[in-house]
């Protein structure tokens, strides 16, 4: 992977990482995100600063040696993107 921001996110410089708004229509959407969310971070190692409400939830993926954001967390910003918009449920 490159050292491009992951599509959608931003770039936090002080203290580095990455940042990303995620909303959605009801509380239970909200829910199975943070849900996701937390197995990612199982998985990972890597447990991001969360905020969130009823319909969105607010996610900052810090550099985890406090310089620079890498591919972990690159990598984890990808797929928690991809957790917010899974694809469509086959016939």
């Amino acid at each position: 992977m490159s050292d491009a921001v992951p599509e959608g996110w931003t770039l936090v410089e002080r203290p580095p990482g990455l940042f990303r708004r995620f909303e959605f229509a009801a509380y239970r959407d909200t829910r199975a995100y943070l849900d996701a969310l937390a197995k990612l971070s199982e998985r990972t190692g890597l447990h991001p600063n969360l905020s969130f409400a009823s319909t969105y939830v607010n996610v900052t993926v810090l550099a985890a040696d406090g310089k620079s954001v890498g591919e972990a967390e690159r990598l984890f910003a990808t797929e928690a993107s991809a957790l917010a918009n899974p694809p469509p449920a086959g016939p």
